[in-house]
Protein backbone atom coordinates (compact mmCIF):
# COMPACT_ATOMS: atom_id res chain seq x y z
CA UNK A 1 0.00 0.00 0.00
CA UNK A 2 1.40 3.21 -0.87
CA UNK A 3 1.93 5.57 1.78
CA UNK A 4 0.30 8.71 1.22
CA UNK A 5 2.48 10.73 4.02
CA UNK A 6 5.11 11.36 1.04
CA UNK A 7 5.00 14.00 -1.31
CA UNK A 8 6.00 13.22 -4.51
CA UNK A 9 8.07 15.29 -6.36
CA UNK A 10 7.32 15.95 -9.74
CA UNK A 11 10.79 17.20 -11.83
CA UNK A 12 10.63 20.81 -13.26
CA UNK A 13 10.25 20.20 -17.19
CA UNK A 14 12.07 23.14 -17.75
CA UNK A 15 14.95 22.85 -15.57
CA UNK A 16 17.78 21.34 -18.10
CA UNK A 17 16.91 24.45 -20.12
CA UNK A 18 17.64 26.46 -17.52
CA UNK A 19 20.47 24.86 -16.30
CA UNK A 20 22.11 24.90 -19.97
CA UNK A 21 21.29 28.92 -20.62
CA UNK A 22 23.00 29.69 -17.13
CA UNK A 23 25.87 27.46 -18.60
CA UNK A 24 25.77 29.58 -21.90
CA UNK A 25 25.35 32.84 -19.79
CA UNK A 26 29.08 31.83 -18.11
CA UNK A 27 30.79 30.68 -21.13
CA UNK A 28 29.17 33.83 -23.38
CA UNK A 29 28.45 36.56 -21.20
CA UNK A 30 25.17 38.76 -22.03
CA UNK A 31 26.72 39.95 -25.54
CA UNK A 32 26.22 36.71 -26.93
CA UNK A 33 23.40 36.50 -26.44
CA UNK A 34 19.59 37.97 -27.76
CA UNK A 35 17.90 40.46 -25.78
CA UNK A 36 15.36 38.62 -24.91
CA UNK A 37 16.99 34.93 -24.17
CA UNK A 38 18.41 37.60 -21.34
CA UNK A 39 16.10 38.94 -19.94
CA UNK A 40 14.44 34.87 -19.95
CA UNK A 41 17.31 34.21 -17.92
CA UNK A 42 16.58 37.33 -15.62
CA UNK A 43 13.81 36.24 -14.87
CA UNK A 44 14.87 32.42 -13.64
CA UNK A 45 15.31 34.26 -10.49
CA UNK A 46 11.76 35.41 -10.04
CA UNK A 47 9.69 33.36 -11.42
CA UNK A 48 10.54 28.94 -10.36
CA UNK A 49 8.46 26.56 -12.69
CA UNK A 50 7.38 28.30 -15.47
CA UNK A 51 8.42 29.08 -18.72
CA UNK A 52 10.24 32.30 -18.87
CA UNK A 53 11.29 32.41 -22.32
CA UNK A 54 7.19 33.20 -23.73
CA UNK A 55 7.15 35.59 -20.77
CA UNK A 56 10.13 37.29 -21.95
CA UNK A 57 8.83 38.08 -24.91
CA UNK A 58 5.66 38.64 -23.91
CA UNK A 59 7.19 41.36 -21.59
CA UNK A 60 9.07 43.09 -24.59
CA UNK A 61 6.11 42.79 -27.24
CA UNK A 62 4.21 44.77 -24.16
CA UNK A 63 6.42 47.27 -23.59
CA UNK A 64 8.24 48.01 -26.83
CA UNK A 65 11.56 47.06 -26.52
CA UNK A 66 14.27 45.52 -23.85
CA UNK A 67 14.81 48.33 -22.18
CA UNK A 68 11.16 49.35 -22.05
CA UNK A 69 10.86 46.49 -20.01
CA UNK A 70 13.08 48.41 -17.68
CA UNK A 71 11.56 51.59 -17.70
CA UNK A 72 7.59 49.91 -17.38
CA UNK A 73 5.77 50.94 -13.93
CA UNK A 74 5.75 47.93 -11.14
CA UNK A 75 2.22 47.30 -11.68
CA UNK A 76 2.31 47.03 -15.26
CA UNK A 77 4.88 44.37 -15.05
CA UNK A 78 2.55 42.84 -12.37
CA UNK A 79 -0.24 42.69 -14.53
CA UNK A 80 1.60 40.69 -17.41
CA UNK A 81 0.40 37.25 -17.79
CA UNK A 82 2.56 34.55 -15.36
CA UNK A 83 4.43 37.57 -13.80
CA UNK A 84 5.30 37.30 -10.68
CA UNK A 85 5.80 40.13 -7.96
CA UNK A 86 9.09 39.31 -7.35
CA UNK A 87 9.89 38.91 -10.77
CA UNK A 88 8.05 42.35 -11.30
CA UNK A 89 10.14 44.16 -8.11
CA UNK A 90 13.40 42.11 -9.71
CA UNK A 91 13.21 43.86 -13.25
CA UNK A 92 12.71 47.36 -11.16
CA UNK A 93 15.67 46.12 -8.83
CA UNK A 94 18.21 45.49 -11.85
CA UNK A 95 17.49 49.07 -13.39
CA UNK A 96 17.75 50.75 -10.56
CA UNK A 97 20.83 49.13 -9.44
CA UNK A 98 22.06 49.67 -12.55
CA UNK A 99 21.38 53.79 -12.96
CA UNK A 100 23.32 54.19 -9.24
CA UNK A 101 25.95 51.65 -10.28
CA UNK A 102 26.75 54.15 -13.68
CA UNK A 103 26.10 57.52 -11.64
CA UNK A 104 28.21 56.14 -8.85
CA UNK A 105 31.43 55.28 -11.31
CA UNK A 106 30.70 58.54 -12.93
CA UNK A 107 30.47 61.25 -9.79
CA UNK A 108 33.59 58.95 -7.74
CA UNK A 109 36.02 61.54 -7.88
CA UNK A 110 35.34 63.45 -11.09
CA UNK A 111 35.50 67.05 -12.02
CA UNK A 112 32.06 68.57 -13.42
CA UNK A 113 33.55 71.50 -15.05
CA UNK A 114 31.52 71.76 -18.17
CA UNK A 115 27.85 71.68 -18.71
CA UNK A 116 28.24 68.85 -20.89
CA UNK A 117 29.47 66.57 -18.18
CA UNK A 118 26.99 67.64 -15.89
CA UNK A 119 24.14 67.11 -18.51
CA UNK A 120 25.55 63.42 -19.46
CA UNK A 121 25.59 62.52 -15.75
CA UNK A 122 22.08 63.77 -14.93
CA UNK A 123 20.82 61.97 -18.14
CA UNK A 124 21.57 58.58 -16.88
CA UNK A 125 20.77 59.30 -13.12
CA UNK A 126 17.47 59.81 -14.74
CA UNK A 127 17.22 56.94 -16.69
CA UNK A 128 14.40 54.67 -15.66
CA UNK A 129 12.75 57.04 -13.62
CA UNK A 130 9.26 58.10 -15.09
CA UNK A 131 7.71 59.90 -12.34
CA UNK A 132 8.51 63.54 -12.49
CA UNK A 133 11.36 63.93 -9.87
CA UNK A 134 13.48 67.37 -8.94
CA UNK A 135 17.19 66.65 -7.32
CA UNK A 136 19.69 68.93 -6.34
CA UNK A 137 23.49 68.95 -7.28
CA UNK A 138 25.90 70.72 -4.74
CA UNK A 139 29.63 71.16 -5.86
CA UNK A 140 32.59 71.51 -4.06
CA UNK A 141 35.14 74.42 -5.36
CA UNK A 142 37.13 71.87 -7.35
CA UNK A 143 33.75 71.15 -9.24
CA UNK A 144 33.34 67.88 -7.65
CA UNK A 145 29.56 66.27 -6.60
CA UNK A 146 29.32 66.25 -3.02
CA UNK A 147 25.64 65.43 -2.35
CA UNK A 148 22.67 64.63 -4.68
CA UNK A 149 19.27 65.66 -3.10
CA UNK A 150 15.98 64.77 -3.87
CA UNK A 151 14.13 67.98 -3.28
CA UNK A 152 10.73 66.20 -5.01
CA UNK A 153 8.72 63.71 -6.39
CA UNK A 154 5.76 63.50 -8.49
CA UNK A 155 5.49 67.51 -8.49
CA UNK A 156 3.56 68.86 -11.68
CA UNK A 157 5.33 71.84 -11.62
CA UNK A 158 9.02 73.61 -10.86
CA UNK A 159 6.45 76.77 -9.22
CA UNK A 160 6.20 73.81 -5.86
CA UNK A 161 9.71 73.27 -5.49
CA UNK A 162 11.14 75.19 -2.21
CA UNK A 163 13.55 77.66 -2.81
CA UNK A 164 14.36 78.26 1.19
CA UNK A 165 14.83 74.45 1.24
CA UNK A 166 17.35 74.97 -1.27
CA UNK A 167 19.36 78.25 0.03
CA UNK A 168 19.42 76.19 3.45
CA UNK A 169 20.93 72.64 1.74
CA UNK A 170 23.59 75.03 -0.22
CA UNK A 171 24.34 76.65 3.47
CA UNK A 172 24.57 73.87 5.26
CA UNK A 173 27.21 72.32 2.98
CA UNK A 174 28.98 75.31 2.43
CA UNK A 175 28.90 75.18 -1.41
CA UNK A 176 29.77 78.01 -3.74
CA UNK A 177 28.11 76.29 -6.79
CA UNK A 178 24.92 74.16 -7.16
CA UNK A 179 22.73 72.93 -10.11
CA UNK A 180 19.25 72.00 -10.25
CA UNK A 181 17.50 69.62 -12.49
CA UNK A 182 14.14 67.65 -12.40
CA UNK A 183 12.51 65.82 -15.53
CA UNK A 184 9.89 66.29 -17.76
CA UNK A 185 8.18 62.53 -18.22
CA UNK A 186 5.87 63.57 -20.98
CA UNK A 187 8.74 64.70 -23.01
CA UNK A 188 7.55 68.49 -23.56
CA UNK A 189 10.22 71.24 -23.48
CA UNK A 190 11.36 74.34 -20.71
CA UNK A 191 8.11 75.72 -19.38
CA UNK A 192 7.84 79.31 -18.05
CA UNK A 193 7.67 78.05 -14.85
CA UNK A 194 11.26 76.53 -15.17
CA UNK A 195 12.79 79.75 -16.58
CA UNK A 196 10.81 81.67 -13.71
CA UNK A 197 12.05 79.64 -11.26
CA UNK A 198 15.51 79.64 -12.65
CA UNK A 199 15.56 83.26 -12.25
CA UNK A 200 14.11 83.30 -8.74
CA UNK A 201 16.37 80.70 -7.65
CA UNK A 202 19.40 82.12 -8.99
CA UNK A 203 18.27 86.14 -7.18
CA UNK A 204 18.07 84.39 -3.71
CA UNK A 205 20.99 82.64 -4.05
CA UNK A 206 23.69 85.34 -4.85
CA UNK A 207 23.28 86.80 -1.24
CA UNK A 208 24.82 84.18 0.30
CA UNK A 209 27.69 83.85 -2.16
CA UNK A 210 26.34 80.74 -4.07
CA UNK A 211 26.37 80.35 -7.97
CA UNK A 212 23.70 78.49 -9.80
CA UNK A 213 25.23 77.07 -12.47
CA UNK A 214 22.12 76.23 -14.36
CA UNK A 215 18.48 74.31 -14.19
CA UNK A 216 17.66 71.17 -16.24
CA UNK A 217 15.15 69.77 -17.80
CA UNK A 218 15.47 65.77 -18.67
CA UNK A 219 13.60 64.11 -21.01
CA UNK A 220 13.77 60.43 -22.61
CA UNK A 221 15.99 61.50 -25.20
CA UNK A 222 17.99 64.78 -24.32
CA UNK A 223 18.79 67.11 -21.36
CA UNK A 224 17.47 71.05 -21.56
CA UNK A 225 19.60 73.96 -20.41
CA UNK A 226 16.95 76.36 -19.12
CA UNK A 227 19.64 79.22 -18.86
CA UNK A 228 20.59 78.32 -22.70
CA UNK A 229 16.76 78.51 -23.78
CA UNK A 230 15.99 81.84 -21.34
CA UNK A 231 19.21 83.43 -23.39
CA UNK A 232 18.18 82.19 -27.10
CA UNK A 233 14.44 83.50 -26.30
CA UNK A 234 15.84 86.92 -24.91
CA UNK A 235 17.78 87.29 -27.92
CA UNK A 236 15.66 86.87 -30.67
CA UNK A 237 12.85 88.79 -28.59
CA UNK A 238 15.63 91.76 -29.02
CA UNK A 239 15.89 90.71 -33.00
CA UNK A 240 12.18 90.70 -33.07
CA UNK A 241 11.80 94.43 -31.58
CA UNK A 242 14.43 95.99 -33.74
Amino acid sequence: MADLTKTKKFPNPHEGHRARLKETYLKTGVDGMHLHVVLELLLFFGIPYKDTNEIAHELINKFGSFAGVFEADLQELKSTKNMTWNAAILIRLVADISRLYYTDRLSKNKVFNTSKKIEKYLFQKYLGITEETVYLLLFDRQDRIINFTILSTGTRSTSEVSISKIVKLATRHNVSKIALAHNHPDNTGVSSDDMILHRRLAHHLKPIGVTLLDTYVITSTKVISVQQTTEAISINNKQTNK
